[in-house]
């Protein structure tokens, strides 16, 4: 199937994908607006991984180098080129505001109100906005001499925007996922929302590495790195998790335990199960051994799991904060409306956007031959 071919069946594909998901968003907001929001949200926080890990990887080359970025380089840049798409998708939650978020009109006062306060939450947003899409510019279109797999002459200014984005995604998470409940805090929980997204980014960037990159013996140690990064960083997001749980239940506060409690009642308990599989033990096991990370179908199979866990996940985080959610077709409908586009610029631009993303560093069609 020729490339252009394959573009058409793919525009097909997310064109039927946005009806099907926009129309039920429309009905969802019109006639269950108490629904829509929250699904609205968790697909928002979900697919905001897509560009936020992918910035996050650049930058981390940036200071590291690594052969592996001449195979990764178009494909993060790619997923790079949808940070617009994913930082303005949280503007319709403002329509319903009060809906999402019990502490905009709270009927006692709060011990952190001049944090969750509605005009600093606005102008933090705004300012995370700017600040993504500032530092997307920078990773997209900033000259780089690392083609030869070194750390990048301008490491210093992505040392600067790293600890920037760093500093912006936990806030982030703070306002749109950990302030659902505002009573409950974690100084971990950053680092859980923060290691989810950068993995559902990896893993994505890596699935599609996998299927499209030629059989080469010199690109593959480049997806064995990739998947070595995926590896640990999974790990990491397990352990982090797992000292969240660990310290909330140790220490049995009243403010604390209903958070996890309300997320093991009503089937969501089964979610958590399937996420901790899919999202590390399976992955894990895939991943572990040396000949599975050079193996297309392992890597493939494991950034699979890992990027429908994000899914889960967001999910699992989100909506058990409203009472009486469970899983419905509303928030199936929310995530591919907002896919449909991300995807279908992600693909475009890994496809056709090489002009606009037009660099010194190789590009996919020279280091790949065509997609």
């Amino acid at each position: 199937m020729t490339r252009d071919r394959a573009w058409m069946t793919f525009l097909l594909t997310a064109g039927a994908a946005l009806i099907l998901g926009g129309t039920g968003c429309l009905l969802g907001a019109e006639r269950a607006p108490g629904a829509f929001f929250p699904a609205w949200l968790a697909a928002s926080v979900f697919w905001l991984g897509l560009p936020l890990g992918a910035l996050a990887l650049v930058l981390v080359h940036d200071l590291t180098g690594g052969r592996w970025m001449a195979t990764a380089r178009p494909v993060l840049e790619a997923a790079i080129v949808t940070m617009p798409v994913a930082a303005v998708a949280f503007l319709p939650l403002f329509a319903g505001f009060h809906q999402v978020f019990a502490w905009a009109s709270p009927a006692a006062p709060l011990d952190n109100a001049f944090y969750l306060d509605f005009g600093f939450f606005v102008r933090r947003y705004a300012v995370d906005v700017l600040l993504w899409n500032g530092l997307a510019a920078y990773a997209l279109w900033w000259p780089r001499d690392d083609a030869v797999g070194v750390a990048s002459s301008v490491s210093w200014a992505s040392g600067i925007g790293l600890l920037l984005l760093a500093f912006s995604v936990s806030f982030a998470a703070i306002d749109w996922i950990m302030s659902l409940e505002p009573h409950f805090w974690s100084a971990v929980f950053v680092m859980i929302a923060g290691a989810r997204w950068f993995n559902t980014s990896l893993a994505l960037v890596l699935f599609i590495i996998a299927l499209t990159a030629p059989r080469s013996t010199e690109r593959a140690p480049h997806r064995a790195d990739l998947a070595a990064i995926l590896l640990a960083t999974l790990i990491f997001w397990a352990y982090v998790s797992f000292c969240q749980y660990l310290i909330v239940w140790e220490e049995n506060l009243a403010r604390e335990i209903p958070w996890y409690l309300r997320r093991i009642e009503s089937g969501w308990g089964v979610a958590a199960a399937a996420l901790a599989v899919t999202g590390f033990v399976a992955p894990f096991l895939l991943l572990l051994s040396r000949p599975a990370k050079s193996s297309r179908l392992a890597v493939a199979t494991a950034a699979a799991l890992v990027f429908a866990s994000g899914l889960v996940d967001a999910w699992w985080m989100v909506l058990p904060e409203f009472p009486g959610r469970n899983l419905a077709w509303l928030d199936a409908a929310a995530v591919l409306a907002l896919g449909a586009v991300m995807l279908v610029v992600f693909v475009w631009s890994l496809c056709f956007g090489r002009a606009l993303l037009a660099r010194r560093a190789p590009t996919w069609e020279t280091s790949h031959g065509r997609v």
